[in-house]
């Protein structure tokens, strides 16, 4: 059995030649529906002058002329509308202390481009008989004025189009102005409204961390006497908590001291949770408390350990070592990853951090997270000294160590 393929490039050719005329037929015709659209009135109106004036003149005359005399003329007379009314009008308007000499110049520059046009063309409907004259056509004054009058009559009605025209695109000028003021206005009046709700939000902020605040203090003095281990959590607690809510207030940095307070608090109330069984070592040189970091980096880093981290297996303790060297400030940790947890693996914290970071620091810091084979998450972060924040004593540099 043979297979045999019929190729012809002549006809594949003549295929291709008419897809594409049919693409550009289709272009055109779009190009052409959308013109018509935007100019169907002044077709309209056009036929509708042209007709009401070549049946009156011929009726009344009792000639009616050649169509292609009214073609020629009427388009010459179109052309001068709208070359009057887009073009001319707009120039001579454009300065006024020189309308005095450029409307009259334009004026007569049209009218006498439009008696020149208009004599070349009848000169050329007789030299071709479409029009037929029953002496010499001659460029005198009896022809001049005639076409004068009928040129002014066209630059009248023009001109009157041109300032319609203006009116109209000065209204919706002004319309998108009001439109603009009103989207202003509701959008000051919803401004003062989320404002004003904001404020009812900060003060009902306000209201329920003291309401809370007090209510644990109160619980602390009552159970003080009773169980001293308790009342130390609940009020460790209560700083960390006034900590957290007060974090937005701190500003953009902060000392990391009172960071690495919360990071202890923190351990304190897991250990306390877990009867004392969790493997954590938390390690910093005294001269980092005096850094001046953005809020909440350390305290992330360490609760993404609690709440990701196996820290009860032997010999898998958790570290965390925060110090300088090289003039740079680092924070490592170290920790087994608890394969049990429920969304383990889930680095938003981090990835928020980082960000976070980046803003603060720019794109000259490290930060890496991962994950090694041995099943221990890594946290890594650098940041040169000099883009650090501190109070205006000189920082005390201890000896370099290493972890």
């Amino acid at each position: 059995m043979k297979l045999i393929l019929n190729f012809n490039p002549i006809k594949n050719s003549y295929t291709e030649l008419y897809f594409f005329y049919l693409e550009r037929a289709t272009i055109m015709k779009r190009i052409f529906s959308s013109w018509f659209k935007k100019y169907r009135i002044h077709i309209l109106v056009w036929i509708i002058f042209i007709l009401y004036e070549s049946i009156t003149i011929g009726w009344l005359l009792g000639v009616f002329g050649n169509p292609i005399t009214y073609a020629a003329h009427y388009i010459i007379i179109i052309s001068l509308f709208y070359f009057h009314a887009n073009w001319s009008m707009p120039w001579a308007l454009t300065n006024n202390k020189r309308i005095l000499w450029k409307v009259p110049a334009i004026l007569v520059l049209e009218i006498v481009v439009f008696i020149l046009i208009s004599f070349f063309t009848d000169k050329l409907l007789i030299i071709t008989h479409i029009l037929f004259n029953k002496g010499p056509l001659i460029l005198n004054l009896q022809y001049s004025l005639k076409t004068f009058f009928r040129d002014l009559y066209f630059i009248g009605f023009s001109t009157g189009y041109y300032f319609l025209l203006t009116y109209n695109k000065e209204k919706r000028k002004t319309n998108e102005l009001e439109k603009q003021r009103l989207k202003d206005i509701i959008y000051q009046q919803k401004s003062e409204q989320d404002l004003t709700k904001a404020q009812n939000a900060y003060l009902k902020a306000q209201i329920n961390p003291h309401f809370l605040f007090n209510t644990l203090d109160f619980v602390y003095h009552n159970i003080l006497t009773l169980s001293p281990n308790a009342a130390d959590t609940i009020i460790t607690l209560s700083e960390m908590m006034r900590y957290a809510i007060d974090s937005d207030k701190m500003g953009d940095f902060i000392p990391l001291g009172d960071e690495i307070d919360q990071v202890e608090n923190l351990v304190y109330l897991n250990q306390i949770r877990k009867n004392h069984e969790l493997g954590f070592i938390l390690e910093y040189e005294e001269n980092v408390r005096q850094i001046y970091l953005t809020p909440l980096v350390l305290l992330t880093i360490v609760e993404n350990i609690f709440k990701h981290g196996n820290l009860t297996e032997d010999g898998h303790n958790a570290l965390v070592h925060v110090y300088l060297k090289n003039e740079t400030f680092f924070i490592e940790t170290d920790n087994l990853i608890n394969l049990r947890t429920k969304g383990a693996g889930n680095n938003k914290g981090m990835s928020n951090t980082e960000q976070r970071l980046k803003y603060a620091y720019g794109d000259n810091i490290l930060f890496n997270y991962y994950s090694d084979e041995s099943s221990h998450f890594k946290v890594q972060l650098s940041i040169p000294l000099k883009q650090l924040k501190y109070p205006g004593e000189p920082l005390i540099f201890l000896p370099d160590t290493d972890i």
